[in-house]
């Protein structure tokens, strides 16, 4: 146990400074009496099946005799271990509960849920398996992410028997009405799959904009292109790295010869290779080793890092973003396009042309998106959409303002017909204020209907044709702009917008990304989600775990994945 979970438990226990203090004695607090600690064999069996599926651990880890002892010795001396068959039932039991109430708030929930899926295969690569994790923004307007389901997948893998195995975890979960957007990763978003949902699910505007492609696995696969090209010069200097490193002799050598240059000693780390983040950092770390390749890592390759981080957030909304990520990486490839270096041309070339594929598919859907952001609802749509096409030297049809307002206003007519009588305001939602009409109704009517007409008037018949008209930033200032929290905006503002609220709350939803769900179980030691302990454990018992550490992480709100770790890794290396 680390110190965390040590501190926890002394949370929910308070230990006797002596050992020989019986179990039921009282202990004295001031001038009150309270119970001491009573230890109950039932209770702790929850407490464990708890702990090891929450904090990812492989069920025979309470098994270890050094465990047992540990416990024993210095937590409670009652303590007997349970059989591995017992502990996987209590956390079957702890699951099963946790998933029936699930179950009752998602398929109770007022709204729709955008999902985002992975496709994951177990460590001999021969097992296929799907994870489903659905978002949505609760009535305090705050995002919330659940890992619903890790299933096996019958072999073979094909296009229907994913779309059925997602479809049947829609319904297990009885939300298959409910569906707005999925976000799929290159296994899982092949078009024919697409197409079965939108036979199936019938989404809004024939399903346009409600399925998507993970950005971070465009990103992805761009960087993985351009590192083959790389690769010669990438692996002279892993080589050197692992030359140096494993040899201690050699370390006291190249420390010698640091010094006798100048500079700081440092200790070489080799990348992990299925991370290519690791690579650039690998990279940064003996910058001083190859001028060219800093000049292009440094300078370039952070901005791909960048987008991966941003859009692994989990409880900030990542779709009214994906606009900018697109103009932040076009800028680069504007910037750096035509290096003096061939080499580089060639890498920036291939990946350009990756990423211009990617931004035709993506942009309407970003934009309508980036559209519920009130800083950029109009106007700033099209400033954007403009430099991204400078900026790839690229014609984007049908991008400019009309033809995006086009398509919210046909988005917008769904949700009017469908809301628009339930969300007039009534009598018991009106505040109750102080009277100026004397009594007149007539006078009230009379000055509400006069204020909507001039508001049709200047802005047009809908909440739509209102928020796009207004500049909602007018008094905004810089900094104010900088930290802008559109979840808080839109819950100060949804009363003024009923309807067009709801249309926000699902394209705020919209995952970006799916690459937060693929950490929950990574760590910078290079383990894989499915290694070979846990590939042997039976699929039932691999879904327990995966959900009930997310859930117990949505729990913390602890659930955001960043490369902390993997940075610290590599800074660490420097010796002071």
């Amino acid at each position: 146990m680390d110190d965390t979970e040590i501190r926890n438990s002394v949370d929910d226990v308070e230990m006797n400074e002596s050992d020989n203090e019986s179990v039921g004695q009282e202990s004295r607090i001031g001038s009150s009496y309270m119970p001491t600690f009573q230890y109950s064999q039932q209770k702790m069996r929850q407490g464990l099946a708890k702990y090891i599926s929450s904090s990812g651990q492989v069920y025979s880890s309470a098994q270890h005799a050094r465990f047992e002892k540990f416990i024993q010795e210095y937590v409670q001396s009652e303590y007997s271990s349970l059989c591995l068959r017992t502990i996987k039932s209590d956390s079957l039991n702890y699951f099963n509960d946790m998933k029936r109430a699930l179950v009752s708030e998602l398929s109770g929930f007022n709204g729709t849920f955008s999902f985002s899926t992975n496709f994951w295969s177990s460590a001999d690569e021969q097992l296929g398996f799907i994870c489903v994790t659905a978002h949505y923004i609760d009535s305090a307007w705050m995002l919330q992410r659940r890992i619903i389901a890790f299933r096996m997948l019958e072999y073979p893998h094909s296009d229907t028997v994913i779309f059925q195995s997602i479809m049947d975890i829609f319904r297990e979960y009885m939300i298959d009405d409910k569906v707005f957007n999925i976000t799929f990763d290159d296994v899982t978003g092949s078009e024919a799959i697409i197409d079965m949902f939108k036979n199936t699910l019938q989404p809004p505007c024939g399903g346009q904009f409600s399925y998507m492609r993970c950005l971070c696995h465009m990103v992805n696969s761009m960087v993985q292109e351009g590192l083959k090209l790389m690769e010669a010069h990438i692996e002279k200097i892993r080589g050197a790295i692992l030359y140096i490193a494993s040899s201690s002799a050699r370390q006291q050598e190249f420390s010698a010869l640091c010094e006798s240059r100048g500079l700081k000693y440092r200790e070489l780390k080799p990348d992990f290779k299925d991370h290519w983040n690791s690579t650039f950092l690998m990279l940064a770390s003996c910058v001083n080793y190859n001028a060219a390749i800093s000049e292009f890592y440094n300078g370039k390759h952070d901005v791909f890092r960048s987008v991966a981080l941003s859009n692994s957030k989990v409880y900030l909304p990542t779709s009214s973003g994906g606009l900018f990520i697109l103009r932040y990486i076009s800028k680069c490839f504007d910037k750096h396009r035509g290096h003096s270096i061939p080499e580089f041309t060639a890498v920036y070339e291939i990946m350009e042309s990756k990423f211009k594929s990617y931004c035709e598919s993506m942009l309407p859907s970003y934009c309508l998106a980036a559209a519920m952001d009130p800083r950029f609802n109009g106007q700033g749509l099209d400033f954007l959409v403009k430099d991204i096409s400078e900026y790839l030297s690229m014609l984007l049809l049908n991008m400019d303002t009309k033809a995006i307002e086009a398509r919210l206003h046909d988005l917008y007519k769904g949700y009017e017909s469908k809301f628009a009588e339930k969300e007039k305001p009534t009598s018991d939602r009106i505040p109750k204020r102080k009277r100026f009409d004397d009594g007149d109704e007539s006078a009230v009517e009379k000055f509400l209907e006069w204020r909507r007409q001039k508001e049709i008037k200047t802005y047009g018949p809908t909440e739509l044709h209102k928020y796009l008209g207004v500049n909602h930033t007018a008094y905004m200032t810089n900094e104010e702009f900088q930290n802008f929290d559109v979840l808080a905006w839109w819950k100060d503002n949804a009363l003024s917008f009923p309807v067009l609220s709801k249309m926000a709350c699902d394209l705020l939803t919209v995952a970006v990304s799916a690459i937060a769900p693929e950490f929950v179980f990574s760590s910078t030691s290079g383990n894989q989600v499915l290694d070979y302990k846990r590939s042997m454990e039976p699929s039932e018992m691999l879904d327990c775990l995966f959900c009930m550490k997310d859930w117990e992480d949505a729990r913390l709100r602890a659930q955001n994945w960043t490369d902390d770790d993997m940075v610290k890794y590599y800074a660490d290396s420097e010796q002071c």
